[in-house]
């Protein structure tokens, strides 16, 4: 599974898009009482909960990069991994709470039903948050972020902390004017 881990950008937007989708079709489904709606929430929802297994897993395998090598904060990596095992267990217990429904009658079965709804409307959510959490990731430290293929920096990073081979955010690169418009020429470390 460590090799899914570059690819951690792509899989993350099968749960993003799907649980989302999965749960406006749900409530619509219920609000004008469409079977075949409400089947494709189902099926959107059994989807997109395999698709956020395939991004937690991917995601174990990712934070080692921005964490070791760009220095990005080890609390920010965290809290989105979190909320990725938190839509994890939304979208199974919302599963598994239709299964159970699927088996039952009358109140008990309206009761469970309604539970399941809660359940996916909160894996909706959930993804929305770590989806966010995932991009702030990106655009606000840099998380994986490669310029001229080399990784970049977080310019909120420990200072004291090696970071061979990782170019600092303010780097110009060669040939690019620097402030003063003037061409400038650095050295860009190994890979």
């Amino acid at each position: 599974m460590d090799a899914l881990g570059q690819f951690h950008p792509q899989i993350v937007h099968t749960p993003i898009a799907l649980l989302i989708f999965s749960a406006f079709f749900a409530i619509v489904g219920r609000l004008f009482d469409r079977e075949w709606v409400r089947k494709a929430s189902v099926l959107l929802l059994v989807f997109g909960f395999l698709g956020s297994f395939a991004a937690m897993r991917s995601g174990f395998a990712a934070h080692e990069v921005p964490e070791d090598q760009q220095g990005v904060s080890e609390e920010a990596i965290d809290e989105h991994r979190d909320l990725g095992q938190r839509t994890f267990y939304l979208a199974g217990g919302a599963l598994a709470a239709l299964v159970v429904a699927s088996r039952l009658a009358g109140p008990a079965a309206a009761a469970v039903s309604a539970l399941a709804l809660v359940l996916q409307i909160g894996a909706a959510v959930m993804v929305g948050v770590a989806g966010h959490e995932g991009g702030e990731l990106v655009y606000e430290h840099g998380a994986n972020v490669r310029v001229d293929g080399q990784l970049v920096r977080s310019a909120n990073a420990n200072p004291e902390r090696e970071m061979s081979g990782v170019a600092a955010p303010d780097t110009v690169a060669a040939g690019e004017p620097s402030e003063s418009g003037e061409h400038e020429e650095h050295e860009h470390g190994g890979k």
